[in-house]
Protein backbone atom coordinates (compact mmCIF):
# COMPACT_ATOMS: atom_id res chain seq x y z
CA UNK A 1 0.00 0.00 0.00
CA UNK A 2 2.84 2.19 0.99
CA UNK A 3 3.94 2.36 -2.47
CA UNK A 4 0.79 3.03 -4.54
CA UNK A 5 0.25 5.97 -1.91
CA UNK A 6 3.89 7.20 -3.07
CA UNK A 7 2.96 6.75 -6.44
CA UNK A 8 -0.26 8.39 -5.90
CA UNK A 9 2.30 10.72 -4.70
CA UNK A 10 4.29 11.31 -7.10
CA UNK A 11 1.27 11.13 -9.61
CA UNK A 12 -0.47 14.26 -8.09
CA UNK A 13 3.02 16.32 -8.25
CA UNK A 14 3.83 15.56 -11.47
CA UNK A 15 0.44 16.29 -12.32
CA UNK A 16 0.72 20.01 -10.52
CA UNK A 17 3.85 20.52 -12.44
CA UNK A 18 2.74 19.68 -15.92
CA UNK A 19 -0.31 21.53 -15.20
CA UNK A 20 2.17 24.79 -14.59
CA UNK A 21 4.20 24.39 -17.23
CA UNK A 22 0.78 24.47 -19.58
CA UNK A 23 -0.06 27.97 -18.16
CA UNK A 24 3.16 29.08 -17.42
CA UNK A 25 3.68 28.78 -21.35
CA UNK A 26 0.57 30.06 -22.26
CA UNK A 27 0.84 33.24 -19.83
CA UNK A 28 3.77 33.67 -22.04
CA UNK A 29 2.60 33.88 -25.31
CA UNK A 30 -0.30 35.83 -24.42
CA UNK A 31 0.76 37.96 -21.51
CA UNK A 32 -1.65 41.07 -21.90
CA UNK A 33 -4.88 38.75 -22.11
CA UNK A 34 -7.35 39.04 -19.47
CA UNK A 35 -7.69 35.67 -18.66
CA UNK A 36 -3.72 35.89 -17.20
CA UNK A 37 -4.98 37.37 -13.88
CA UNK A 38 -7.43 34.20 -13.34
CA UNK A 39 -5.07 31.29 -14.77
CA UNK A 40 -2.56 32.89 -12.23
CA UNK A 41 -5.08 32.67 -9.68
CA UNK A 42 -5.98 28.95 -10.32
CA UNK A 43 -2.40 27.86 -10.48
CA UNK A 44 -1.99 29.26 -6.99
CA UNK A 45 -4.99 27.35 -5.46
CA UNK A 46 -3.68 24.38 -7.90
CA UNK A 47 0.09 24.36 -5.73
CA UNK A 48 -1.92 24.94 -2.73
CA UNK A 49 -4.27 22.05 -3.41
CA UNK A 50 -1.81 19.57 -4.43
CA UNK A 51 0.67 19.98 -1.65
CA UNK A 52 -2.40 19.60 0.91
CA UNK A 53 -3.41 16.08 -0.85
CA UNK A 54 0.35 14.86 -0.91
CA UNK A 55 1.59 16.28 2.71
CA UNK A 56 -2.22 14.49 3.49
CA UNK A 57 -1.55 11.04 1.77
CA UNK A 58 2.20 11.02 3.51
CA UNK A 59 1.18 11.41 6.90
CA UNK A 60 -2.12 8.83 6.32
CA UNK A 61 0.15 6.20 4.95
CA UNK A 62 2.62 6.58 7.73
CA UNK A 63 -0.11 5.84 10.44
CA UNK A 64 -2.13 3.33 8.86
CA UNK A 65 0.73 1.10 7.57
CA UNK A 66 0.20 -2.45 9.69
CA UNK A 67 -3.24 -0.96 11.56
CA UNK A 68 -6.55 -2.16 11.92
CA UNK A 69 -9.41 -1.27 9.20
CA UNK A 70 -11.47 0.51 12.11
CA UNK A 71 -8.25 3.11 12.45
CA UNK A 72 -8.05 3.61 8.68
CA UNK A 73 -11.72 4.95 8.26
CA UNK A 74 -11.21 6.65 11.74
CA UNK A 75 -7.38 8.34 10.37
CA UNK A 76 -9.01 8.92 6.81
CA UNK A 77 -11.73 11.17 7.99
CA UNK A 78 -9.78 12.71 10.45
CA UNK A 79 -6.65 13.60 7.50
CA UNK A 80 -7.51 12.69 4.44
CA UNK A 81 -11.21 14.31 4.23
CA UNK A 82 -10.32 17.25 6.52
CA UNK A 83 -9.74 20.15 4.74
CA UNK A 84 -5.95 21.81 5.96
CA UNK A 85 -4.08 24.67 4.20
CA UNK A 86 -0.69 23.71 3.86
CA UNK A 87 1.09 26.63 6.06
CA UNK A 88 4.32 25.42 8.08
CA UNK A 89 2.24 26.21 11.42
CA UNK A 90 -0.52 23.73 10.51
CA UNK A 91 1.67 21.09 9.21
CA UNK A 92 4.09 21.62 12.48
CA UNK A 93 0.80 21.13 14.81
CA UNK A 94 0.06 18.18 13.06
CA UNK A 95 3.30 16.66 13.54
CA UNK A 96 3.44 17.71 16.99
CA UNK A 97 0.20 16.45 17.50
CA UNK A 98 1.45 12.82 16.27
CA UNK A 99 5.27 12.78 17.45
CA UNK A 100 7.37 15.60 18.42
CA UNK A 101 10.15 14.50 17.27
CA UNK A 102 8.30 14.70 13.70
CA UNK A 103 7.88 18.14 14.39
CA UNK A 104 11.40 19.03 15.66
CA UNK A 105 12.38 17.26 12.57
CA UNK A 106 10.21 19.11 10.29
CA UNK A 107 11.26 22.69 12.27
CA UNK A 108 14.84 21.76 11.60
CA UNK A 109 14.86 20.13 8.32
CA UNK A 110 12.79 22.76 5.98
CA UNK A 111 14.75 26.17 5.44
CA UNK A 112 13.07 29.70 6.39
CA UNK A 113 13.04 30.96 3.08
CA UNK A 114 10.76 28.23 1.85
CA UNK A 115 9.00 28.17 5.53
CA UNK A 116 8.36 31.78 4.31
CA UNK A 117 7.43 30.63 0.58
CA UNK A 118 4.99 27.89 1.54
CA UNK A 119 3.04 30.06 4.10
CA UNK A 120 3.28 33.38 1.43
CA UNK A 121 1.33 30.58 -1.20
CA UNK A 122 -1.00 29.63 1.49
CA UNK A 123 -2.09 33.27 2.44
CA UNK A 124 -2.38 34.33 -1.48
CA UNK A 125 -4.40 31.29 -1.87
CA UNK A 126 -6.57 32.38 1.60
CA UNK A 127 -7.03 35.85 -0.32
CA UNK A 128 -8.19 34.37 -3.89
CA UNK A 129 -10.17 32.11 -2.00
CA UNK A 130 -12.09 35.42 0.65
CA UNK A 131 -12.56 37.44 -2.83
CA UNK A 132 -9.31 39.71 -2.57
CA UNK A 133 -7.00 40.24 -5.20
Amino acid sequence: MESTMNGEIQDILDECDSELKTISSWIEKNKLDTKVRFLVQYAVIKVCGSIERAFKIMIYTKLTDNCPEETKIFLQKQILDSPVNPSTGKIQKMFENINSKWSKTFLETVKEIDKGNLNSLVNLRNEIAHGAN
